[in-house]
């Protein structure tokens, strides 16, 4: 095995793999169920489906550590993962009835959600086990950069096909292009992983209790448990109906939709070598408290804006954004994997991840609550921002603590 060559093709694979979950993003799926007519709780639920299913990933390291991290079973795995992607693409032509559609959706974003948790630990096993310690961060920075520059282009080329093409009265031919890339992408993501190294994985036989259990208790690994949980509701709640609010209230054209978006990556492109830096001693309040006063003032601005003043204020929003992004992204791949005990890093990252998702379901019913409320959007955003300055307080806290007793 010869480590440069493997470490490349883990790095264009994994870029692949991000521009692509990038390209059928949230935002742009979220795009076409407005284009299908989903209702603006559908739309919401779905922006959550992907976070939510990260609930099963509990049951992800029982299964892997019995069949040993098949690397057949892990493809065929990725591979009906990549292509319910697409299968969006056939809703249009299957049914004009909403309800068909919204059930057809979330079948294929319901395939698409559960055969990306089940498989993402083991990717993620196989590349830290490669990659050595002292080479993540520059991994992560590195393929940030170029997973987002990517993104750029994409998503200008296709803000301009989509604004033109719906000027026109042929918006889902847009859209069909858009999922016709998406299918390219995939498909070459998986032909280059069929040749890539899988390295030995040793790893210790574990039972669904021992699973919970094990995380649970540890002391060192409950502060990532409270700081991704807390992420996790203030991102989710603040960005629950983000997009509808743009596309269906303010009403903001593809092409600028782009814009934001393009900012948004941009940003995170630029930042991903700035917070990559700051993660090298892994003093990670370095990353975490700047990151919430990102995300605190992000959602400042949309919760006390008007109509008329956020239109001018979102290119910064999604700047911001990006750049809180770009700082937990160091966190989440690289804090929680090294925080985990040695052997047992599937069953650790499987947990935080069954965690976050315990926490996302939390927010469907939440919305369902503030349902009749007419500023259940605004309310959304200043619920992120009381959750983002609670994440503050604790890590701070939690810090001078260590200290202390140091």
């Amino acid at each position: 095995m010869e480590y440069k060559k493997e470490y490349k093709k883990y790095l264009i694979s994994s870029v692949l793999d991000t521009a692509n979950n990038k390209i059928a993003s949230n935002s742009i799926i979220s795009a076409f169920a407005v284009y299908l007519g989903l209702s603006d709780f559908a739309i919401g639920i779905y922006v959550l489906l992907d976070t939510m299913t990260n609930i099963i990933q509990i049951f992800a390291a029982p299964l892997f550590s019995k069949i040993g991290q098949s690397k057949k079973i892990v493809l065929i795995n990725y591979s009906i993962y990549r292509i319910s992607s697409v299968c969006f693409a056939f809703i249009p032509f299957i049914s004009n009835d909403i309800n068909v559609r919204t059930v057809l959706f979330f079948i294929f974003a319901s395939i698409y959600a559960i055969t990306g948790e089940m498989g993402y630990i083991t990717f993620v096993n196989w590349r830290m086990s490669l990659i050595k310690k002292e080479d993540r961060p520059h991994f992560a920075s590195t393929r940030n950069i170029l997973k987002n520059t990517i993104v750029l282009a994409f998503s200008f080329i296709m803000g301009i096909i989509l604004d033109k093409f719906t000027a026109n009265g042929y918006e889902l031919y847009g859209f069909l292009i858009l999922f016709a890339l998406v299918f390219i992408i995939a498909f070459i993501d998986i032909t280059l992983r069929i040749f890539t190294y899988k390295p030995k994985i040793v790893q210790e036989k574990i039972t669904f209790k021992d699973n919970i259990i094990m995380p649970a208790k540890d002391q060192q690994f409950r502060k990532v448990i409270v700081t991704c949980a807390l992420n996790r509701f203030a991102y989710g709640i603040g960005t629950m109906y983000l997009n509808v609010f743009l596309l269906r209230y303010l009403k903001i054209g593809y092409i600028y939709y782009s814009i934001l978006n393009i900012l948004l990556n941009l940003s995170d492109a630029i930042f991903s070598n700035f917070w990559s830096k700051k993660s090298e001693n892994r003093n990670w309040k370095n990353i975490i408290l700047p990151m919430c006063l990102i995300f605190s003032i992000a959602f400042m601005i949309l919760f006390f804006s008007n109509k008329q003043h956020l239109i001018y204020l979102l290119p910064i929003v999604y700047i911001l954004l990006g750049i809180g992004n770009s700082s937990y992204e160091m966190y989440d791949h690289i804090a929680i994997y090294e925080t985990s005990k040695e052997k047992l890093q599937t069953s650790y990252v499987t947990f935080e991840r069954f965690i976050e998702g315990l926490v996302t379901m939390l927010l469907p019913i939440l919305s369902t609550i503030l349902s009749g409320n007419k500023n259940i959007i605004k309310i959304t955003f200043a619920l992120s921002i009381i959750t983002y300055i609670i994440l503050f307080i604790y890590f701070r806290l939690k810090d001078n603590f260590k200290k202390t007793i140091s």
